[in-house]
């Protein structure tokens, strides 16, 4: 043991110390602390340790801790001591203090607590990639080795439809991009709006339709680091203005790029109006249509291993929603959009498993 917990130093526990049940599915506890690259985690099968760790005071003596563990264990004083040794070794403990800055205790003064933990989990989370010899996909690890999957790529997400419609070619917009940009506006008034199929086809083919295909790549107009299927794409209609080929009332339809086609996923029934697939964003009620982009996490995850992508996610689905309004405001449409869905319900309108495909983020289109 070192001099300076011989002399009975204090100890500090990281801010950002987790304790939680273990995904192993035997009934263990995962301890984790630290942030990004230099996060360190274990998986005890000790429920009192497991306790005993999560509610350590954040500053005690080496002594006190010592007596704790010798406490709450039923462990002798020696093995007490080594224990204290080990985690502080591990980083568990730390002999320097690491409080909270001024601006994350202003995250956990908004209630971002859980946000923070996330943010201090992923901040300077360094991954690895070796772009020669054909990589698949991207670690958190330093290797000077390409990491190569021992699983083929998921495939892209794929519903069962009940009919499917296909999509006329998509137009080429001919308007200037500098007047596109100045045009774009937030609409919040949908009555008396409609859009017709061409319009929809030439929307979801520029936004969604892989246009520089590579072998096994997928090229799109918008930013994607991904090169595979990041996202999936539902279409809702939304009454008389939808397109005469779809259902006129909230009809589910899935898009599907390699064929340019919608497939009718269910007719929502339950649906009165499309509000209600959201949080207070009445703005959408009378659109003809609504454009709901999802994350096709097995897609994503495949490929990069590691929890500082979740961040990914959103930075790319903001690309292709960019380009699905400046394609809607080129065609003259009226446009909306927010991230304020309401998961479980969205989800049950899309038939979709969080977890598999989630919403991220809508638009509603209309042309006045």
């Amino acid at each position: 043991m070192t001099d300076t917990l011989r002399d009975n130093a204090t100890l500090h526990i990281p801010p950002n110390l987790t304790v939680r049940r273990s995904y192993d599915g035997e009934g263990g506890y995962q301890v984790a602390w630290g942030q990004g690259s230099q996060r360190e985690q274990f998986v005890t099968h000790s429920p009192d340790l497991a306790a005993c760790l999560a509610t350590m005071p954040s500053d005690m003596s080496t002594d006190a801790a010592t007596a704790r563990l010798f406490t709450e264990l039923g462990i002798d004083e020696d093995a007490a001591a080594k224990l204290v040794h080990d985690l502080v070794d591990y980083g568990y403990w730390s002999l320097e203090p690491a409080p909270l800055t001024l601006g994350e205790q202003r995250w956990r003064d908004v209630e971002w607590d859980d946000a923070l933990e996330f943010h201090m989990a992923t901040r300077n989370m360094i991954w690895s990639h070796d772009y020669t010899g054909d990589p698949k996909v991207i670690t958190r690890y330093h290797v000077e080795h390409n990491v190569q999957p021992g699983s083929d790529p998921p495939t892209p997400y794929s519903p069962t439809v009940l009919t499917t419609v296909d999509l006329p070619e998509p137009a080429v917009p001919d308007v200037d991009f500098r007047q596109v940009v100045r045009k774009r506006r937030t609409g919040r008034d949908f009555r008396s709006t409609s859009i017709n199929l061409q319009d929809l086809s030439t929307l979801l083919a520029w936004t969604f339709k892989p246009q520089f295909p590579a072998g096994q790549a997928r090229y799109f107009t918008s930013q994607s680091y991904s090169r595979g299927a990041p996202f999936t794409a539902f279409v809702i209609t939304g009454g008389d203005g939808a397109p005469t080929e779809l259902e006129s009332n909230f009809g589910v339809y899935h898009y599907a790029p390699e064929r340019h086609q919608l497939g009718l996923v269910r007719r929502a029934t339950d649906l009165d109006r499309l509000d209600a697939l959201l949080w207070r964003q009445s703005y959408v009620n009378h659109a003809p249509t609504m454009l709901v982009i999802c994350a096709d996490w097995p897609q994503f995850s495949w490929k990069y291993r590691f929890s500082r992508a979740y961040r990914f996610v959103y930075a790319e689905c903001g690309a292709f929603m960019h380009t699905a309004l400046l394609i809607g405001t080129a065609l003259g449409l009226k446009t909306f959009q927010t991230p304020a869905i309401d998961d479980q319900r969205m989800c049950d309108t899309l038939n979709v498993a969080d977890y598999e495909v989630g919403p991220i983020y809508m638009a509603a289109f209309g042309r006045s």
